[in-house]
Protein backbone atom coordinates (compact mmCIF):
# COMPACT_ATOMS: atom_id res chain seq x y z
CA UNK A 1 0.00 0.00 0.00
CA UNK A 2 1.40 3.26 -1.23
CA UNK A 3 1.79 6.26 1.14
CA UNK A 4 -0.57 7.83 -0.98
CA UNK A 5 -3.17 5.41 -0.13
CA UNK A 6 -2.60 5.60 3.59
CA UNK A 7 -3.33 9.16 3.07
CA UNK A 8 -6.30 9.22 1.35
CA UNK A 9 -7.43 6.20 3.83
CA UNK A 10 -6.82 8.74 6.81
CA UNK A 11 -8.13 11.58 5.16
CA UNK A 12 -11.41 9.60 4.93
CA UNK A 13 -11.44 8.55 8.23
CA UNK A 14 -10.99 12.38 9.52
CA UNK A 15 -13.71 13.20 7.34
CA UNK A 16 -16.08 10.64 8.07
CA UNK A 17 -15.19 11.17 12.14
CA UNK A 18 -16.00 14.86 11.76
CA UNK A 19 -19.38 14.13 10.09
CA UNK A 20 -20.26 12.00 12.74
CA UNK A 21 -18.98 14.64 15.40
CA UNK A 22 -21.71 17.02 14.22
CA UNK A 23 -24.44 14.63 13.83
CA UNK A 24 -27.06 15.49 16.33
CA UNK A 25 -26.09 14.70 20.61
CA UNK A 26 -26.19 15.60 23.77
CA UNK A 27 -24.65 18.80 22.80
CA UNK A 28 -26.10 21.92 20.96
CA UNK A 29 -25.09 22.45 17.90
CA UNK A 30 -23.62 26.16 18.96
CA UNK A 31 -21.05 24.69 21.07
CA UNK A 32 -20.45 21.98 18.65
CA UNK A 33 -19.81 24.83 15.89
CA UNK A 34 -17.65 26.56 17.90
CA UNK A 35 -15.08 23.54 18.36
CA UNK A 36 -15.56 22.55 14.11
CA UNK A 37 -12.21 24.56 13.47
CA UNK A 38 -10.02 22.31 16.30
CA UNK A 39 -11.54 19.33 14.78
CA UNK A 40 -10.94 19.73 11.23
CA UNK A 41 -7.80 21.89 11.33
CA UNK A 42 -5.91 19.48 13.58
CA UNK A 43 -6.79 15.56 13.14
CA UNK A 44 -7.01 13.10 15.60
CA UNK A 45 -5.75 15.55 18.58
CA UNK A 46 -8.83 18.09 17.63
CA UNK A 47 -11.30 15.24 17.61
CA UNK A 48 -9.86 14.16 21.09
CA UNK A 49 -10.17 18.17 22.66
CA UNK A 50 -13.57 18.45 20.84
CA UNK A 51 -14.35 14.82 22.76
CA UNK A 52 -13.21 16.19 26.31
CA UNK A 53 -14.92 19.17 26.18
CA UNK A 54 -17.93 17.61 25.20
CA UNK A 55 -17.80 15.39 27.97
CA UNK A 56 -17.23 18.58 30.13
CA UNK A 57 -20.45 20.50 28.34
CA UNK A 58 -22.52 17.49 28.84
CA UNK A 59 -21.81 17.35 32.58
CA UNK A 60 -22.99 20.74 33.08
CA UNK A 61 -26.07 19.88 30.90
CA UNK A 62 -26.83 16.79 33.28
CA UNK A 63 -26.50 19.10 36.39
CA UNK A 64 -28.36 22.33 36.13
CA UNK A 65 -28.22 24.56 39.06
CA UNK A 66 -31.25 23.39 40.68
CA UNK A 67 -29.82 19.79 41.18
CA UNK A 68 -26.72 21.35 42.33
CA UNK A 69 -28.81 23.33 45.55
CA UNK A 70 -30.77 19.46 45.86
CA UNK A 71 -27.15 17.97 46.13
CA UNK A 72 -26.00 20.29 48.53
CA UNK A 73 -28.70 20.43 50.86
CA UNK A 74 -29.03 16.74 50.90
CA UNK A 75 -25.03 16.35 52.39
CA UNK A 76 -25.84 19.18 54.81
CA UNK A 77 -29.20 17.59 55.76
CA UNK A 78 -27.62 13.98 55.99
CA UNK A 79 -24.29 14.90 57.97
CA UNK A 80 -25.81 14.94 60.97
CA UNK A 81 -25.97 11.10 60.87
CA UNK A 82 -22.59 10.57 61.83
CA UNK A 83 -21.82 14.00 63.88
CA UNK A 84 -24.29 14.50 66.40
CA UNK A 85 -22.89 17.92 67.27
CA UNK A 86 -24.03 19.47 63.75
CA UNK A 87 -28.00 18.38 63.85
CA UNK A 88 -29.18 21.88 63.39
CA UNK A 89 -26.59 22.98 60.73
CA UNK A 90 -29.18 24.23 58.13
CA UNK A 91 -30.07 28.04 59.40
CA UNK A 92 -33.86 28.25 59.03
CA UNK A 93 -33.38 31.80 57.39
CA UNK A 94 -31.28 30.36 54.15
CA UNK A 95 -34.16 27.62 53.69
CA UNK A 96 -37.04 30.44 53.45
CA UNK A 97 -34.57 31.82 50.72
CA UNK A 98 -34.82 29.05 48.63
CA UNK A 99 -36.26 29.61 45.06
CA UNK A 100 -38.46 26.23 44.75
CA UNK A 101 -41.50 25.83 46.54
CA UNK A 102 -41.63 22.73 47.08
CA UNK A 103 -38.16 22.10 47.84
CA UNK A 104 -38.03 24.87 50.73
CA UNK A 105 -41.27 23.60 52.30
CA UNK A 106 -39.92 19.72 52.48
CA UNK A 107 -36.61 21.31 53.96
CA UNK A 108 -38.84 23.53 56.59
CA UNK A 109 -41.11 20.68 57.78
CA UNK A 110 -38.04 18.08 58.18
CA UNK A 111 -36.13 20.93 60.08
CA UNK A 112 -39.26 21.61 62.50
CA UNK A 113 -39.63 17.87 63.21
CA UNK A 114 -36.04 17.81 64.53
CA UNK A 115 -36.42 21.25 66.98
CA UNK A 116 -38.78 23.60 66.49
CA UNK A 117 -38.38 25.59 69.73
CA UNK A 118 -34.71 26.12 68.60
CA UNK A 119 -35.85 28.25 65.45
CA UNK A 120 -39.00 30.29 67.30
CA UNK A 121 -37.78 33.70 66.25
CA UNK A 122 -37.24 32.51 62.44
CA UNK A 123 -41.13 30.92 62.99
CA UNK A 124 -42.11 34.13 63.80
CA UNK A 125 -40.47 36.01 60.64
CA UNK A 126 -42.19 33.04 58.32
CA UNK A 127 -45.58 33.85 59.97
CA UNK A 128 -45.28 36.65 57.97
CA UNK A 129 -44.03 34.97 54.67
CA UNK A 130 -45.26 35.97 51.36
CA UNK A 131 -45.69 31.80 50.73
CA UNK A 132 -49.19 30.53 52.42
CA UNK A 133 -48.45 27.17 53.13
CA UNK A 134 -44.86 28.42 54.67
CA UNK A 135 -47.20 30.93 57.09
CA UNK A 136 -49.18 28.31 57.75
CA UNK A 137 -46.85 25.91 58.46
CA UNK A 138 -45.28 28.29 61.00
CA UNK A 139 -48.08 29.55 62.48
CA UNK A 140 -49.13 25.80 63.13
CA UNK A 141 -46.07 25.42 65.03
CA UNK A 142 -45.83 28.11 66.49
CA UNK A 143 -49.65 27.50 68.10
CA UNK A 144 -47.66 23.61 68.86
CA UNK A 145 -44.98 25.15 71.18
CA UNK A 146 -47.02 27.40 73.44
CA UNK A 147 -49.11 24.18 73.62
CA UNK A 148 -46.43 22.14 75.00
CA UNK A 149 -45.24 25.32 76.86
CA UNK A 150 -48.73 25.75 78.50
CA UNK A 151 -48.70 21.89 79.44
CA UNK A 152 -45.03 22.14 80.71
CA UNK A 153 -45.85 24.93 82.90
CA UNK A 154 -49.14 23.76 84.38
CA UNK A 155 -47.05 20.53 85.51
CA UNK A 156 -44.53 22.50 86.82
CA UNK A 157 -47.48 24.59 88.87
CA UNK A 158 -49.37 21.30 89.82
CA UNK A 159 -46.03 20.02 91.12
CA UNK A 160 -44.99 23.27 93.07
CA UNK A 161 -48.65 23.11 94.66
CA UNK A 162 -48.15 19.72 96.02
CA UNK A 163 -44.56 20.99 97.61
CA UNK A 164 -44.17 24.72 97.57
CA UNK A 165 -41.34 24.37 99.88
CA UNK A 166 -39.25 22.11 97.62
CA UNK A 167 -36.03 23.09 96.27
CA UNK A 168 -36.76 20.76 92.53
CA UNK A 169 -40.60 21.95 92.70
CA UNK A 170 -39.86 25.36 93.44
CA UNK A 171 -36.89 25.67 90.53
CA UNK A 172 -39.14 24.19 87.88
CA UNK A 173 -42.08 26.09 87.97
CA UNK A 174 -39.70 28.97 87.64
CA UNK A 175 -37.94 27.75 85.04
CA UNK A 176 -40.91 27.07 83.40
CA UNK A 177 -42.25 30.24 84.12
CA UNK A 178 -39.06 32.17 82.48
CA UNK A 179 -39.13 29.77 79.54
CA UNK A 180 -42.55 30.78 78.47
CA UNK A 181 -42.41 34.59 79.28
CA UNK A 182 -38.69 34.89 77.35
CA UNK A 183 -40.42 33.50 74.05
CA UNK A 184 -42.45 36.96 73.61
CA UNK A 185 -45.35 34.53 72.47
CA UNK A 186 -47.40 35.77 75.04
CA UNK A 187 -49.91 38.71 74.64
CA UNK A 188 -50.04 41.89 77.06
CA UNK A 189 -52.24 40.66 79.60
CA UNK A 190 -51.16 37.04 79.71
CA UNK A 191 -47.52 38.38 80.08
CA UNK A 192 -48.26 40.59 83.09
CA UNK A 193 -49.88 37.49 84.86
CA UNK A 194 -47.01 35.70 84.37
CA UNK A 195 -44.32 38.23 85.41
CA UNK A 196 -46.30 38.57 88.19
CA UNK A 197 -46.66 35.35 89.12
CA UNK A 198 -43.09 34.80 88.47
CA UNK A 199 -42.43 37.56 91.17
CA UNK A 200 -44.61 35.67 93.94
CA UNK A 201 -42.90 32.26 93.62
CA UNK A 202 -39.33 34.40 93.39
CA UNK A 203 -40.07 36.00 96.27
CA UNK A 204 -41.55 33.01 98.07
CA UNK A 205 -37.93 31.30 96.99
CA UNK A 206 -36.21 34.33 98.85
CA UNK A 207 -38.09 33.46 102.29
CA UNK A 208 -37.33 29.80 101.95
CA UNK A 209 -33.69 30.46 100.17
CA UNK A 210 -32.60 33.76 101.29
CA UNK A 211 -29.14 32.90 99.78
CA UNK A 212 -29.76 32.09 96.53
CA UNK A 213 -28.14 34.81 94.41
CA UNK A 214 -29.80 33.57 91.17
CA UNK A 215 -33.54 34.46 92.59
CA UNK A 216 -32.19 37.84 93.64
CA UNK A 217 -31.01 38.41 90.02
CA UNK A 218 -34.33 36.97 88.10
CA UNK A 219 -36.71 39.20 90.08
CA UNK A 220 -34.39 42.15 90.17
CA UNK A 221 -35.20 41.89 86.38
CA UNK A 222 -39.06 40.63 86.83
CA UNK A 223 -40.03 43.95 89.06
CA UNK A 224 -38.22 46.37 86.47
CA UNK A 225 -39.81 44.73 83.20
CA UNK A 226 -43.31 44.98 85.73
CA UNK A 227 -42.41 48.66 86.14
CA UNK A 228 -41.59 48.63 89.88
CA UNK A 229 -38.50 49.90 90.57
CA UNK A 230 -39.03 50.37 94.63
CA UNK A 231 -39.03 46.55 95.08
CA UNK A 232 -36.35 46.08 92.56
CA UNK A 233 -34.03 48.67 94.15
CA UNK A 234 -34.43 46.73 97.57
CA UNK A 235 -33.55 43.74 96.13
CA UNK A 236 -30.28 44.73 94.41
CA UNK A 237 -29.77 46.80 98.21
CA UNK A 238 -30.54 43.05 100.11
CA UNK A 239 -27.72 42.08 97.15
CA UNK A 240 -25.37 44.35 97.80
CA UNK A 241 -25.25 43.32 102.13
CA UNK A 242 -25.23 39.94 101.02
CA UNK A 243 -22.78 39.94 98.53
CA UNK A 244 -20.71 43.36 98.92
CA UNK A 245 -17.42 42.07 96.61
CA UNK A 246 -19.37 40.48 94.05
CA UNK A 247 -19.51 42.57 91.29
CA UNK A 248 -23.19 41.65 89.98
CA UNK A 249 -24.92 43.33 93.62
CA UNK A 250 -23.45 46.81 91.82
CA UNK A 251 -24.19 46.45 88.47
CA UNK A 252 -27.53 45.10 89.18
CA UNK A 253 -28.15 48.59 91.75
CA UNK A 254 -26.81 50.88 88.76
CA UNK A 255 -28.97 49.58 86.50
CA UNK A 256 -32.24 50.11 88.69
CA UNK A 257 -31.18 53.73 89.14
CA UNK A 258 -30.67 54.48 85.81
CA UNK A 259 -33.73 52.52 84.16
CA UNK A 260 -35.96 54.22 87.05
CA UNK A 261 -34.17 57.35 86.71
CA UNK A 262 -32.84 58.20 90.22
CA UNK A 263 -29.76 59.60 89.79
CA UNK A 264 -29.37 60.68 93.39
CA UNK A 265 -29.14 56.99 94.51
CA UNK A 266 -27.10 56.20 91.73
CA UNK A 267 -24.37 58.90 92.69
CA UNK A 268 -25.06 57.20 96.33
CA UNK A 269 -24.05 53.82 95.21
CA UNK A 270 -21.29 54.83 93.39
CA UNK A 271 -19.77 56.91 96.47
CA UNK A 272 -19.95 53.53 98.44
CA UNK A 273 -18.97 51.09 95.46
CA UNK A 274 -15.54 52.82 96.08
CA UNK A 275 -14.81 52.26 99.71
CA UNK A 276 -15.29 48.69 98.96
CA UNK A 277 -13.04 46.64 97.54
CA UNK A 278 -15.37 44.61 95.21
CA UNK A 279 -14.05 41.85 92.84
CA UNK A 280 -14.42 43.24 88.70
CA UNK A 281 -14.00 41.57 85.55
CA UNK A 282 -12.43 43.98 82.85
CA UNK A 283 -16.28 43.65 81.11
CA UNK A 284 -17.84 44.58 84.54
CA UNK A 285 -15.59 47.66 85.45
CA UNK A 286 -16.60 48.94 81.75
CA UNK A 287 -20.19 48.68 82.89
CA UNK A 288 -19.66 49.81 85.85
CA UNK A 289 -17.87 53.11 84.10
CA UNK A 290 -20.52 53.40 81.93
CA UNK A 291 -23.20 53.42 84.23
CA UNK A 292 -21.97 55.84 86.45
CA UNK A 293 -21.04 58.18 83.62
CA UNK A 294 -17.68 58.07 84.33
Amino acid sequence: MTPAVILIILAILHVTSCVLWFLPGPVPKKEKLVLIPIVFCLPVIGLLCAMIAARNMRSDLETPVSKLYKAVERDIMSVNAGRPELDTVVPFDEVLLLSNDKDRREVMMHILRRDPFAYLEMLKTAKVSSDVEITHYATTTIMEIQRDLDISMQHAEAEYNVNPDGVDSVNHFIEALALYINTGLLLENRMLQLRRQLSEILEHKLVIFPNSRSAHLLLVDNEIQLGNYTRAAEVSGMMRTKWPLDEASWLTSLRVCMIAANAKEKADIAAQMITVPVIWSRAGREESEFLCGY
